[in-house]
């Protein structure tokens, strides 16, 4: 009887302690379940379904008039290190595109950058104690497209995200910017495949110069291999970096870039200590071709 009792005493514990930790998940961890997206721009304006993962707008947008592109592509963990915000600005001062992954809406960077910056994109796939937590484009000019797409991680079921924004060029193409962050705990990569994939549809439907960079978690020969062979379907050319300071787990490079319809002119990374991943810089120059 005494065993009996441990037994009930051990088990009402245990179901006390799952619905205690069950609570706390649901009272501090909100899954939304499409992505939270904030689009601000320096001028209004609307924007409508384009398609499942897509808005346009219908008013004419200022094309980009540079030729030029520096770009910054970086995993800031939350602002969680020291000396974030001295490095980011340092960082911004130049350049023309800004690529973040896990971005949160505590840090608001559309506020903080936005004198350099009138156009940002945050999107987000939860949040956890009322702090948003995603990826974000920081530009110069404003998109007349914006597209976002979430991913599932199969263990923690806490999404990944991934977004878009097309810009208008001089020329009547226009230059589309993907920044991904992708599925992490999954050794099969069924989900990373999907969520790849569904952003890699989009670049299949431009026509004209693309940037696509972000974290990737490609921390194994089987998903670097399955990268390279999208980004190749696309036409897409990975950046390779003279100073090569990038994350690296299992020995692979987690933070990639690909481009298409532009030359690059300089890349690399430098070593930080105010993120867990250092930072990518490029200068690109659009050589798409005129009409």
């Amino acid at each position: 009887m005494n065993n009996m009792k441990k037994a009930r005493k051990i088990l009402t514990a245990l179901f006390l302690i799952a619905v205690s930790v069950l609570i706390y998940l649901t009272t501090t961890i909100r899954i939304y379940t499409e992505p939270f997206v904030e689009l601000v721009t320096a001028a209004p304006h609307s924007y409508q379904p384009y398609n499942k993962f897509c808005y346009i707008t219908q008013t004419a947008v200022a094309p980009l008039r540079d030729n030029t592109l520096n770009l910054l592509v970086w995993n800031i963990h939350k602002g969680s290190d020291l000396g974030w915000q001295q490095d980011l600005t340092r960082f911004a001062n130049t350049t023309d595109l800004m690529l973040l992954q896990e971005a949160t809406s505590k840090q608001a960077l559309s506020s903080v950058f936005k004198a350099t910056f009138p156009t940002s994109f945050f999107t987000a796939g939860f949040s956890y104690k009322k702090i948003t937590s995603g990826i974000e484009i920081l530009a110069k000019t404003t998109p007349d497209m914006y597209c976002a797409g979430t991913g599932e991680e199969p263990w923690l079921r806490i999404p990944k995200v991934a977004q878009a924004l097309r810009f208008p060029l001089e020329n009547g193409q226009s230059l589309l910017v993907v920044n991904l962050h992708l599925v992490n705990f999954e050794w099969t990569p069924t989900q990373y495949r999907q969520q790849l994939e569904i952003m890699m549809d989009r670049i299949a439907e431009h026509k004209s110069a693309v940037i696509l960079a972000g974290d990737f978690n490609s921390w194994n020969k089987d998903r670097l291999t399955l990268i390279r062979r999208l980004a190749a379907e696309q036409g897409l050319t990975e950046v390779l970096f003279e100073n090569d300071q990038r994350l690296r787990f299992f020995g692979q490079p987690l933070d990639h870039i690909f481009v298409r319809g532009l030359a690059i002119k300089r890349a690399y990374s430098e070593s930080v200590e105010s993120s867990d991943h250092n930072p990518l810089r490029v200068e690109l120059e659009l050589i798409t071709a005129q009409p």
